[in-house]
């Protein structure tokens, strides 16, 4: 949770700077693959336990960085050392973040995908959590910035990257495990029989 919210906080900062060399910096700390992937594995075992850990860790980290986010946001904005650029609506990164499309669906299935890849090669290291989170700790943290400066439409369009990416990133790790497993029993199968 404190990892989540700093990296959420980090966002922020990246958000109202527009800068993108800080939202990667915010993607380096987050560490909710580990979430992601409990509840992806819980799918696949029909473990409903761990679904329901992955998911409250997940819901309740995002809900720790936006709270957080949105109490510093409301402090810069209160204190008037938001950027002028920010104030005036020139805010790119922030777009991004908020605007999800097509694009925001394939990314996050080729995140699910190099999740599971990663986790089943022993690879799950810093630069594939950049990559997984690409789509979840910026947009929760655009979330939190966009309440305390009243843009309600940046707000709901980053929840909703936010809810999507969680969702596919959860859906496709649970098809990727599913469909590994699937293929080593079969490889495995193939081995005995050609041994024996």
């Amino acid at each position: 949770f404190v990892l989540l919210a700093i990296a959420g906080l980090i966002g922020a900062v990246g958000i109202m700077t527009n800068s993108e060399i800080l939202i990667v910096g915010a993607m380096v700390v987050g560490p909710e693959y580990n979430a992601i992937i409990a509840a992806a594995l819980g799918i696949g075992q029909r473990d409903l336990s761990a679904v329901r850990d992955g998911l409250l860790a997940l819901v309740s980290g995002f809900s720790a960085a936006m709270v957080v986010t949105f109490v510093f946001s409301v402090a810069v904005r209160a204190s008037g050392r938001a950027p002028e650029l920010f104030l005036k609506g020139l805010r790119p990164v922030s777009a991004l973040i908020n605007t999800p499309n097509l694009f925001s669906v394939v990314v996050a299935i080729l995140a699910g995908l190099v999740g599971v890849v990663s986790l089943t090669e022993s690879r799950a290291k810093a630069l594939i959590g950049v990559f997984i989170s690409v789509t979840t700790i910026p947009a929760a943290a655009d979330v939190g910035v966009s309440l305390a400066f009243g843009s309600w439409r940046e707000a709901r369009g980053s929840a909703l990257q936010l809810v999507l990416n969680v969702v596919l990133l959860i859906a496709v790790g649970a098809a990727g495990l599913a469909t590994q497993r699937t293929l080593w029993r079969r490889i495995e199968a193939h081995q005995r029989s050609w041994i024996s």
